[in-house]
């Protein structure tokens, strides 16, 4: 099954590419303010944020002058803080946004994001790793502005997923992070 989502995948970027009318690769960091959603029995609350940062980098495939996917890989550091406790949860993160060129400058974004867990701590820096999902996945809409290889935007990741692995019955936990980016366009038009 891996081998045939691998396959399939290659096949897909290739095709992308082969249509794109312009390509671009880039690296990208930022600043995450991230907290976690708890909901469950009629009531949702929200954890304080904890900041902490972002680091990876992007592809744009235009395949006009509007119309583009955004593919990016991050590390991502998310979590919350409650008083001086601070959870940690750290993740790789995969979003893949499809693009709109509103201005030669100004674009906005949309997708969704997978997120593969990498660590998990309590404020003790004990390994709470065994307590989180694996994975998260989320709905990420953004705004950015492209200034020649130079860019910056903002985006509200939005978590779907439950990522506690031993919430009592009803109850989930979310992710919800707004993100603070700047980059650099290594090589493409």
């Amino acid at each position: 099954m891996k081998k045939l989502l691998s396959i399939t995948s290659a096949l897909a970027l290739t095709i992308c590419l082969a249509n794109a009318q312009s390509f671009s690769i880039g690296a990208r960091a930022g600043l995450n303010l991230a907290k976690q959603t708890v909901s469950g029995s009629g009531v949702t609350a929200s954890a304080d944020s904890r900041t902490s940062f972002i680091l990876g980098g992007y592809a744009t495939i235009m395949f006009s002058d509007k119309l583009g996917l955004q593919p990016e890989l991050f590390y991502s550091g998310t979590g919350a803080k409650q008083g001086s406790a601070v959870e940690k949860i750290n993740y790789l993160t995969l979003p893949v946004f499809l693009r709109y060129n509103v201005t030669e400058n100004f674009h906005l974004l949309a997708g969704p994001q997978l997120g593969f867990l990498l660590s998990a701590k309590d404020d003790a820096g004990n390994d709470i790793k065994d307590q989180v999902n694996s994975s998260d996945f989320g709905i990420v809409p953004g705004v950015g502005v492209d200034f020649g290889p130079f860019n910056a935007g903002l985006r509200y990741s939005l978590g779907l997923s439950n990522i506690a692995k031993s919430a009592p019955s009803g109850f989930t936990v979310k992710n919800n992070i707004f993100q603070v980016v700047v980059g650099y366009k290594l090589f493409g038009k």
